[in-house]
């Protein structure tokens, strides 16, 4: 009889049947079992959308969305909410894979076969990371390993900072990593997530594994007067070994210099070169002086925090920081996406919904004094992808993509255009941009936990939105949607008694919620959460009035 363990239920090819641990017939719809048996005919292996989709539905033309939907409720009867058992393979199909202790093989010697295989994979990873740092002169380069994150960029420990103008780690380290991600060599951790490392008091080995990066940039900034001091590391988690260490004291005209010196230096560490058009786009960003590099940075930190009044803080500091220098591009990006941001969570009172088209001017702006930086044109994609109309849903997935074109290996970048595409009505392809993301940042921010909840709900995954709204929730309070989809997700998953007494408090908590609405977007997931919220709008009311 062929069977195979899967997280330990057990698929019956035979018999087409799946079981639970206690040997109990586990339901799936027919379809979404016919892919589960396929993929189990060729377990360890990759099998094509194109190949499951004639297979599961032969001469009949379907979308990729049913057979997200199909994979979505194998992951669920197996309880993979990690997606570790079928694994996306972004743009190619899925694999699935089996226990490590499966007693029960189709073949023994397959088994063996397939285990000795992925051995040789795993010596190649470390083999690939080797070679370039040993400096292998003969044959050609090697290709990184796509599912593993190369840098991780920590927050820099700032000294004195009592004394004004004093610069702010968190802001510099994104600066840093923004401009490593443009090397398509290297692929970069998110700030936002690093960000939560900082404080933790964890060795380089832990950053590593809880990063998957295998090297990581730290170090300690000082303002001294119109000099800034840094000290900066490479640090391989492997050992906790310095790879390279290296001390500069610029003043605000320096900083372009030295920013490409620091990157050229990291980059050649790792046996990977920096563009040339790169450098030449880092000697024409400089900022007036370094109170306005200061400011900005302290506001790229606030908004990565997304509080209200952190976002309202942020605003003072760029427009402060575009009055002292109208030709620094950083500042105008920010204060564009700050102001959006501002906007749709009402948290300024002198910001209205007619003032976002003065929000995209201003990121529009920092594009033209400076169309290379790629932060841009993320700020733009998620500051225009809010005028929710077609034809500025296709502008912001435009606009993702030349951020990914700019730093390809940011996976900030790819959240963006994981965003974009689920709003232009795209959802497979911003699933596949979104495990792409993650795969290079697996500690996950409290905004990939947003669009995890936004991309579950819209394939009807509502116990997996449900749980990462959750998250969101208890990350980033202040953010009103997540509230919005985890109460109906509540409701869709056949807890609305729950959703109606969790209610009053959420509301009490964030008045916004009392009239949040996502509509006019007039997507099924916004016209669903929409009803949902109506729905507890009413009740709430007829229960006040009894």
């Amino acid at each position: 009889m062929a069977c195979l363990r899967l997280n330990g239920y057990t698929l019956d090819l035979d018999r087409a049947r799946l079981s639970d641990l206690h040997g109990q017939a586990v339901e799936l719809r027919p379809q979404a079992l016919a892919v589960l048996l396929e993929l189990g005919r060729r377990p360890g292996e990759l099998v094509t959308k194109l190949d499951l989709a004639s297979r599961v539905w032969p001469g009949v033309s379907v979308t990729d969305d049913s057979l997200v939907q199909c994979v979505v409720e194998i992951r669920r009867a197996l309880g993979d909410t990690r997606q570790q058992v079928v694994r996306t393979m972004p743009r190619r199909g899925y694999l699935l894979i089996v226990d490590a202790a499966d007693t029960a093989p189709r073949d023994v010697q397959s088994f063996y076969r397939l285990a000795a295989a992925l051995a040789m994979v795993a010596v190649a990873i470390v083999l690939v990371w080797q070679f370039p740092l040993l400096g292998a002169g003969s044959g050609p380069p090697k290709v990184h390993n796509r599912m593993v994150a190369d840098v991780a960029v920590l927050p820099l420990r700032v000294l004195n900072t009592s004394q004004e103008g004093s610069p702010d780690g968190n802001g510099l380290a994104y600066m840093i990593a923004s401009e490593l991600a443009r090397n398509p060599d290297l692929h970069i951790v998110s700030t936002l997530a690093t960000d939560e490392l900082s404080g933790k008091n964890l060795s380089p080995v832990q950053i590593g594994a809880m990063t998957h990066a295998r090297y990581l940039v730290d170090g300690s900034a000082e303002r001294r007067g119109d000099r800034l001091q840094l000290h900066v590391q490479l640090i391989d988690s492997g050992n906790s070994h310095i790879v390279w260490s290296g001390r500069f004291e610029p003043m605000a005209q320096d900083l372009p210099d030295v920013t490409e010196a620091l990157i050229s230096r990291i980059s050649a560490s790792l046996g990977a070169t920096v563009r040339e058009s790169d450098r030449a786009v880092l000697r024409n960003r400089a900022p007036a002086s370094l109170d306005v590099h200061a400011r900005v940075l302290r506001a790229i930190a606030l908004s990565m925090a997304a509080s209200p009044e952190g976002l309202r803080q942020a605003r003072q500091e760029l427009e402060l920081a575009v009055r002292l220098d109208p030709n620094y591009a950083p500042a105008w990006a920010c204060l564009g996406l700050v102001k959006k941001k501002l906007i749709f969570g009402n948290h300024d009172p002198g910001l209205s919904r007619q003032d976002l088209l003065r929000a995209i001017a201003d990121v529009k702006h920092a594009i033209a004094l400076d169309p290379l930086l790629a932060s841009s044109w993320r700020s733009l994609s998620l500051t225009i992808e809010s005028g929710q109309t077609p034809e500025s849903a296709e502008s912001a997935v435009s606009a993702a993509e030349r951020a990914i074109e700019l730093g390809p290996g940011d996976p900030d970048n790819w959240v963006v255009l994981a965003h974009a595409l689920h709003n232009a009505g795209r959802t497979q392809a911003a699933i596949e941009a979104f495990e792409k993301a993650i795969s290079w940042s697996p500690l996950r921010p409290p905004q990939y936990a947003s669009l995890a909840a936004r991309l579950r709900y819209s394939v009807q995954d509502y116990e997996n939105a449900q749980r990462f709204a959750r998250e969101c929730m208890d990350r980033t309070p202040a953010m009103g949607f997540c509230k919005a989809v985890w109460l109906s997700s509540l409701i869709r998953t056949g807890h609305a008694v729950e959703a109606e007494a969790e209610w009053p408090a959420l509301v009490a908590a964030a008045p916004s919620l009392q009239t949040y609405q996502m509509t006019p977007r007039d997507t099924p997931m916004a016209l669903s959460v929409d009803e949902d919220l109506n729905r507890l709008r009413t009740n709430n009311t007829r229960a006040m009035a009894q």
